[in-house]
Order: C-alpha cells, then structure tokens, then sequence
C-alpha cells in the first residue's frame, strides 16, 4: 500500500510554528524578511538580468515526521547545474510570455533590474529513496530573493522565506521534483512581470 504524505500533515507539524491553512505551489508559507526599498521603486525598468541561481550553502534538511538519523540526501554536481539551468529558463518564460515589454539580458547596467534568488535549503517532504511514497508537492524551499538596480546595485528588494515547491499528489521521483521546480521557477517569472507592470 503506497503511503501518502499530505500537505494537511506537514500544516499540522509546522503549525507550532507557522500558520499553514493550505499549501499551493509556489506558496508563501513563511516570511522571515520583506523589504522594499523607500527611496528606488521598479518603475523605468525593462531589462532584467539574472543571477545564477545560488546553490553554494544550500541545505537539504529532514521534515519533522521523519527521523533525522535515517535522512541522507545527496546532490550531485549535475543536478546542481541541472536546477540552475531550470531555473534561468523558468523565470524568463514566465517574465517573457505573450509580452514582450521585457528583455532578459547578459550582463547589469543602466535600466536593468538584477535578479539574486538564492536557496538557504531545500526540505523535501519524503525519503528520496521512498518510491513507495506520493507526496502532495516535492517539498519546500527556504530562499532570498534580491532585486538590484543594474547599475549602483541599490537594493530594491529583499524577501526571505519559506515557499512550496509543488502542489499536486505525485510519486516520490527525481522527475516530479525537477517538474515542480520547473513549474515554481516559470510561476516566479510571471510574478515579476506583474509586479514591473503595476510599477510601470
């Protein structure tokens, strides 16, 4: 009988902590941080630059129903490159789309808005090598995302928190996470499209 790791289960562990009525992809759970520049809005921009996305300190951290003796994850170098390169086209398509008011471009500048996402760690929601397993989403990322003017770097935007990575019952696969990642990383660049266009 394959086991089922809901969404309402991890609400009620992490309850204590945070308050989780339900969980959507790309859902805020928690916010740690969210600033926005007083002195420099997103108005005038129309280039975009993204950083890699950073992998360098991130963790991969058991969820609180599994025993943290039992929990090994391993990340190979591919799969490292593998979620950068996800995550380049994933916020391009998603700020580029049916619009073509944005141009995401190589290098900073004047009138460029840089994009910094970094990913604190990575909790998946199953034991990877579970396959019997069928989560509700993959898991959940604790990330910083900056938003940078292009040319004196000014920060104009922090946020720092918990998201969900994933919103449908699927198995426990490297494959569905890849997807879901695919997903949340495209939701993103939709996400910075409205925010420039209310700003413009």
């Amino acid at each position: 009988m394959k086991k089922i790791i809901l969404t309402t289960l991890a609400a009620g562990v992490l309850s204590l902590g945070f308050a989780v009525p339900s969980v959507n992809a790309g859902e805020i759970i928690s916010v740690d941080k969210n600033f926005a520049s007083p002195i420099i809005s997103l108005s005038g921009y129309s280039k975009v630059y993204l950083e890699d996305l950073d992998l360098s300190a991130t963790k991969i951290i058991s969820p609180p129903w599994l025993e943290k003796d039992s929990f090994h994850w391993e990340v190979t170098e591919s799969n490292l490159a593998h979620l950068k390169r996800r995550f380049k086209e994933g916020v391009e398509a998603g700020l580029t789309e049916n619009n073509g008011r944005y141009d995401v471009v190589g290098k900073e500048g004047k009138g460029v808005l840089i994009v910094d996402v970094e990913i604190i760690s990575f909790m998946p929601y199953a034991l990877r090598e579970d396959k019997e397993a069928t989560t509700k989403g993959s898991g959940e990322f604790h990330l910083s995302v900056q938003l940078r003017d292009g040319k004196s770097r000014s920060l104009i935007h922090i946020f720092e928190g918990t998201v969900a990575v994933g919103s449908d019952y699927q198995p426990n696969t490297d494959m569905a996470r890849a997807e879901d990642a695919k997903s949340l990383f495209k939701s993103w660049g939709k996400s910075l499209r409205k925010k420039l266009d209310a700003a413009n």
